[in-house]
């Protein structure tokens, strides 16, 4: 990966953490800083400027790093949904991806300091143990495997789950990259779960990232080496051929991984934040996400209006149920 400009902090300095990403990355110039947020978004930079220039900061995570999902972000509407922190912003460039607007600057910072993360994942599962479960997922603001290799913060969180095998992780991704896990044991209460569309969909949203068959032949590894397996058909955007499409991918879901394989499938249709839906018609002024009208809903995000949202959804969960996924595995997502 090229890197223009490294920031280190100097407490992260001597840190395990930080070793191990100084010891993948070749930057043009290393600085070091007393904090990242003197530099990261302070002045802002354009979101596609990552296409021509790459600065990444290696830092300390201040204030809380786990964080409680939104409602139906997770599968099991009784169980607590949690998020931990472990990097900012993303390699890929998905033309609907929130980090376009969440921050000011398209720089990776990865976070060092796990056992502050560790340390608050643990109250949490102690205070539920008796009552609920928890899970903790992964891939919130990055990417949780593209830059595993890099990040090298998987092991530290891999020993917690086999610690606490009442509590769950879910690691979300896009990515292909399973360097890291070749080396992991699979975990009962730990699921990859790979972000899916159309073939059309990704083929033309979903920039730089690893194609449909890519991320599917990446499930079927992973599923012979015994990991457990999640899938995420969100955002759905509209196409004309969506149905036909939808019928494609599910019938390639069960014959390249099967169904048995897989935990549980969510669905939900596009929506934006109303600072990122200004910026992604502002990135991509010509996408064909923006083709349907959107509304602001209750929640104030922009999306389809209902019935639209809902044609969607359904078609979706008949094409998936049709092909051999059971009912009791999709759930709805964010809606």
């Amino acid at each position: 990966m090229r890197i223009d400009r490294l920031y280190v902090e100097r407490a992260a300095e001597g840190r395990p953490a930080t070793a191990h990403i100084l010891s993948k990355l070749k930057p043009r110039e290393t600085i070091l800083i007393d904090d990242y947020q003197d530099y990261f978004s302070r002045r802002k930079t354009a979101y596609l400027e990552k296409r021509n220039k790459r600065n990444v900061f290696i830092a300390l995570k201040r204030g809380a790093m786990v964080k409680a999902a939104p409602p139906a972000y997770g599968y099991g509407t009784s169980d607590l949904h949690y998020y931990y922190v472990h990097a900012y912003n993303c390699v890929y460039e998905c033309e609907y991806c929130y980090l376009q607007g969440y921050f000011n600057s398209p720089d990776l910072v990865f976070f060092v300091n796990h056992d502050d993360a560790l340390r608050e994942m643990q109250q949490i599962a102690d205070q539920n143990r008796d009552t609920r479960r928890v899970w903790f997922h992964a891939g919130e603001f990055s990417d949780s495997l593209a830059l595993s290799h890099i990040s090298g913060e998987l092991p530290y969180y891999w020993k917690f789950f086999e610690q606490n095998p009442d509590t769950w992780l879910e690691l979300r991704t896009k990515s292909v990259n399973l360097s890291v896990l070749r080396s992991l044991p699979p975990l009962r209460n730990a699921v990859v779960s790979f972000s899916l569309a159309t073939e059309p969909q990704a083929a033309v949203y979903d920039r730089e990232t690893p194609s449909v068959k890519q991320r599917l032949s990446a499930m079927r590894r992973l599923r012979d080496m015994g990991f457990r397996l999640g899938i995420h058909f969100d955002p759905i955007i509209y196409a004309d051929n969506f149905s036909e499409n939808m019928q494609l991918i599910a019938a390639q879901i069960r014959a390249t991984v099967g169904y048995e394989a897989v935990a549980y499938v969510s669905v939900g249709a596009v929506r934006f934040a109303k600072d990122v839906y200004r910026e992604a018609r502002q990135n991509y002024p010509d996408s064909q996400i923006f083709a349907r009208h959107f509304i602001q809903g209750a929640d104030t995000k922009m999306r389809y209006i209902r019935p639209l949202r809902l044609q969607l959804i359904e078609t979706a969960q008949a094409a998936l149920k049709k092909h051999g996924c059971p009912e009791e595995k999709i759930y709805i997502c964010m809606e």
